[in-house]
């Protein structure tokens, strides 16, 4: 049997700001430059006494939010990692 040499494509920039886009049943994630990144679908409203597998709407548009959120929170845990690496070296002066 051949090998497959599998080549490694290059690593992707998906551009902040991130934004959710509402479509029909679901919640796109965009990146800045409009690539579509993540989905969170959702089930269409039905009698709430009814049990269904699939998200509600609030709770699909509650984890497309968070989705977009990661670049920040990676700015924010970047400048608290940067901050104690200051710190651990001392005053300065």
């Amino acid at each position: 049997m051949d090998d497959v040499v599998m080549e490694s494509m290059p690593a992707r920039g998906f551009p902040s700001p991130w934004i959710v886009v509402e479509q029909a049943n679901s919640f796109r994630i965009e990146d800045a430059s409009g690539l579509a990144i993540a989905w969170t679908s959702f089930a269409p409203a039905a009698d709430p006494g009814m049990k269904t597998e699939s998200l509600t709407r609030d709770e699909a548009h509650r984890i497309a939010k968070a989705i977009a959120m990661v670049p920040e929170m990676r700015t924010v845990i970047q400048s608290l990692q940067e901050g104690l690496a200051e710190a651990e070296d001392g005053p300065e002066g």
